[in-house]
């Protein structure tokens, strides 16, 4: 079977369903005949029959089957057939409609099948000898049967769409949640890995001639060693609890600094953020610690980094530089794209460059700053 040939298949619940009406409808009208009522064998039967056919495709051409339904359901009733639970057929129809289609789309059709019913009724009543005025039950119920094919089928698509719309800002949460981590244990990954490096080459660049600035290089390894151990079991533990775990801030840049002078850098802050919200001091501390890094592992020439920090009413403001000189051209790599995911996520913005003296990294973070859906990377 061809793809093409395999999307006109119809459903087994459609056909199932569109059996049950057929079914429910011959019975129904067997039920409720008078002996006065012109006979619904076979004729009424065969029109009964071609519409729950139709309905057998109703997901498959919505507008389609509720035209084929209208046009053998109305002839039934036009022709004096006995009253019966055929007209179900075309509510059916058109609730599909309506879930398939927009609120305004689906009320439109609502009406123009309204006005097409009826007005055929009436061209079908003028061709007769006496013409008979409307009859206000059967009126009242194309009413119904209209009325509630639009209504029920409009609240099955509000439904659906809810419930999509819940199941996307689910997997957008997941998705933030997912980001989020990476980021932090990438900063945690990096910066432990660049500062061992560094003092495992001090160490051994010493070891000969300075055997006691050897042991303190490897006392600075097995510190940063348990300090990466310790902050990267937390940063996974959110995986396991509801509530996450504390999370570093900025008044933690002595450690950063500590370790930088070890380095040969030596790292000067200044200005006071004051008090922050968790996730601004968390993100703040993140770009402070990420530049100072990149500083260690790429400005060689680099004996100093600046930290200023500067803040007013609505956001804190970073600004961290080096004294390595102009950098040239700088691929983007995790570490910028950290950065900048870093600020966005709280709605900020972020920079950096090369400048004239040195590397440059530039962020500012709303002071009220909250997630954000969604991030933007460099």
């Amino acid at each position: 079977m061809t793809p093409n040939a395999r999307s006109w298949w119809p459903r087994p619940t459609d056909v199932a369903l569109a059996a049950a009406l057929g079914a429910a409808s011959i019975l129904g009208t067997a039920l409720t005949a008078r002996p006065d009522d012109r006979p619904w064998w076979p004729g009424g039967a065969a029109l009964i029959v071609t519409a729950a056919v139709a309905l057998v495709w109703r997901h498959r051409a919505p507008v389609t089957v509720l035209a084929a339904a209208l046009l053998t359901v109305a002839p039934y009733y036009w022709t004096g057939y006995p009253d019966g639970p055929a007209s179900l057929m075309v509510a059916v129809a058109m609730y599909t409609v309506a879930t398939r289609l927009s609120w305004p789309r689906s009320v439109g059709i609502g009406v123009v099948l309204f006005v097409v019913w009826l007005g055929l009724e009436r061209v079908v009543s003028f061709r007769e000898e006496v013409v008979a005025p409307p009859d206000r039950d059967r009126l009242m119920w194309i009413v119904v049967t209209v009325a509630v094919g639009v209504a029920v089928g409009g609240l099955r698509r509000g439904q659906t769409e809810a419930a999509e719309r819940a199941e996307e800002q689910a997997r957008r949460r997941v998705e933030q949640e997912r980001l989020r981590l990476a980021r932090d244990v990438h900063d945690v990954v990096s910066h432990s890995l660049a500062m061992i490096a560094v003092q495992a080459g001090v160490g051994a660049h010493v070891a000969d001639r300075r055997p006691e600035q050897a042991v303190a290089a490897l006392l600075e390894i097995k510190e940063a060693s348990r300090s990466a151990l310790a902050e990267l079991r937390a940063t996974l533990d959110v995986l396991r609890e509801p509530e996450c775990p504390e999370s570093p801030g900025l008044g933690r840049l002595d450690e950063v600094a500590r370790v930088a002078r070890l380095a040969g850098v030596g790292v000067e802050v200044r200005g006071s953020p004051g008090t922050l919200a968790t996730s601004v001091d968390h993100a703040a501390f993140r770009i402070v610690r990420e530049a100072v890094t990149n500083t260690v592992r790429h400005a060689r020439r680099a004996q100093r980094v600046t930290v200023d920090l500067e803040r007013d009413d609505a956001e804190l403001r970073l600004r961290v530089v080096d004294d390595g000189g102009p950098a040239g051209e700088v691929t983007p790599g995790n570490g910028l794209r950290g950065l900048a995911e870093h600020a966005a996520v709280l709605g900020g913005r972020s920079s950096a460059a090369s400048g004239p003296d040195g590397f440059v990294v530039e962020a500012a973070l709303p002071l009220a700053g909250t997630a954000l859906t969604g991030t933007a990377a460099r």
